[in-house]
């Protein structure tokens, strides 16, 4: 899994490669690190995940609830249709905001 950031008003986390359990923790660990820095309103960018697993629902749930605790909070854009059927079989598509783009999600943020 790899992780390009972007950093404005909205900092943008543009992942790409699996979210399992071998990458979850990276993932929250550059969450982490944005949000230690002050910047904690996300963009998840996840128009190059073709696949997610339990590991990386933790992620998404763990990054989502400390960036809501420190006043921001975390949206996601570009689901594959992969990663969006996993959201919706697990009910995580109720509980995350998605955008279909990343500008509509950096625009949700303000």
């Amino acid at each position: 899994m790899q992780i390009t950031t972007t950093i404005g008003l909205v900092t943008v986390l543009a992942v790409a490669g699996d979210i399992d359990s071998e990458t979850f923790s990276h993932l929250i660990e550059e969450a982490d690190r944005r949000m230690e820095a002050g910047q904690v309103r996300l963009v998840l960018d996840l128009s190059e995940v073709n696949y997610i697993s339990s590991g990386g629902l933790v992620a998404l749930q763990t990054i989502l609830g400390r960036a809501v605790a420190r006043g921001g909070n975390m949206v996601l854009c570009g689901i594959t249709p992969r990663v969006r059927k996993v959201l919706e079989i697990t009910g995580f598509d109720q509980r995350l905001s998605i955008f279909p783009d990343r500008a509509a999600a950096m625009a949700s943020l303000g």
